[in-house]
């Protein structure tokens, strides 16, 4: 994509089943995609944590943000896509932005 972007892995031995991992890289997958055709972002930092049997992945840009209404519209697949991937393994999705400021894309699911 052209993007620099920093990733943290904490523990560097996370250990997570075919299933949540294969999840957890499409909604990677996923983001840098929305980045990539949208955010006008230079610049990307990535993190994935495990926790008090949790993993938690994080996406933010430096890019121009989402309104509201885009991230509730029907014709968000993408954002969509991800809702759905988290919810199967009763995870938890949070995105947070705001036109002109950085997008943030926090999932979190039990191992």
């Amino acid at each position: 994509m052209g993007i620099p972007c920093k990733l943290t892995v904490d523990p560097e031995d996370i250990v997570i089943d075919d299933k949540r991992s294969t999840a957890l890289f499409r909604i990677l997958q996923e983001s840098l995609t929305n980045i990539s055709r949208h955010a006008e972002a230079t610049r990307v930092t990535v993190s994935l944590k495990e926790k008090d049997g949790h993993i938690a992945l994080r996406v933010r840009d430096n890019g121009k943000g989402i309104t509201k209404e885009q991230l509730s519209s029907n014709t968000s697949f993408g954002i969509m896509g991800i809702r759905e991937r988290i919810h199967q393994f009763h995870g938890k999705v949070r995105i947070s932005s705001s036109p002109g400021k950085s997008t943030t894309v926090v999932v979190r699911m039990p191992l």
